[in-house]
């Protein structure tokens, strides 16, 4: 279980920070294929913006798969969740496994993706506000993502074996605690 300051913390974010969060997701994001998200300030509703973010991430990651920059792209994806992982960790008590799994399914239901992440590093997402947006091949290029996002926060690393998108009843994934993590 989360301690008890993480655990309050956490449950605040939603109502303070979670407009903030999803900004700096789409600025990060943006950057990243070199454009500016100028609509997202538009979308007056939470829902609007992730709807939002969703064709914009969906329509420039095909962009870049067509141009051949995908590589790219998808590097400078994780590097920028991965700057706001560190981020999220430097403000939070984040001092234990229990403590990443809390954030993370924190940090997700706010992108409206139900998912569950376990002490032992498996990670489950029954629901994604996403999957209908993105084909398996967009979820792969975005999920750059989720994997700087989780290296940010732990210096693990997060492997899918199986995703939403390409039919499966969840997406499911574990994450590679780093060496000498103690758990």
């Amino acid at each position: 279980m989360a301690n008890l300051t993480l655990r309050l913390l956490l449950n605040c974010l939603p109502l303070a920070g979670r407009r903030k969060a999803l900004n700096e997701l789409l600025r990060l994001t943006a950057a990243a294929f070199g454009q500016e998200c100028a609509g997202w300030r538009r979308a007056s509703s939470h829902n609007e913006r992730l709807r939002h973010f969703a064709l914009f991430s969906r329509s420039q990651a095909e962009k870049a798969i067509k141009k051949g920059t995908e590589l790219t792209v998808r590097k400078i994806l994780y590097e920028n969740a991965r700057h706001l992982g560190q981020d999220i960790r430097a403000r939070l008590p984040i001092r234990n496994r229990a403590d990443v799994a809390a954030t993370l399914h924190h940090l997700y239901r706010m992108l409206a993706i139900d998912m569950a992440v376990d002490p032992l590093g498996t990670v489950t997402v029954q629901r994604c506000f996403f999957e209908p947006c993105y084909s398996p091949e967009i979820c792969r290029f975005i999920s750059a993502l989720d994997e700087g996002i989780v290296a940010g926060i732990c210096g693990g690393r997060l492997v899918f074996s199986q995703r939403l998108t390409e039919g499966a009843d969840a997406c499911r994934a574990r994450i590679e605690w780093p060496a000498g993590e103690n758990g």
